[in-house]
C-alpha cells in the first residue's frame, strides 16, 4: 500500500473508515466474497486493507437491479 503507515490486515470499523462507508458495507462486501478476511490471535475478524482500498472504487451505487423498494 502507498501509504505505510496503514497495516496490511485491519478490523471492520477501520476499514470502513478507510473508504468512507458504513461498517454494515464491509459485512456485505465480506459475505459476496469480495473481501479476504482472517480473526486474529484476539478473536477479532479483520479484512486486508489493499482489497479495501481497491474494491471501493467498483462497487455500484443505489439498489441492485431487481430488488423492490420496501412498500
Amino acid at each position: 500500500m502507498a501509504d505505510s503507515k496503514i497495516p496490511d490486515w485491519v478490523t471492520v470499523k477501520v476499514a470502513a473508515a478507510l473508504v468512507g462507508k458504513a461498517p454494515r458495507t464491509i459485512y456485505e462486501w465480506i459475505e459476496n466474497d469480495r473481501l479476504a478476511t482472517r480473526y486474529n490471535s484476539e478473536g477479532v475478524l479483520e479484512v486486508l486493507s489493499k482489497a479495501v482500498v481497491r474494491i471501493e472504487p467498483t462497487v455500484r451505487r443505489g439498489r441492485p437491479r431487481g430488488k423492490p423498494t420496501r412498500r
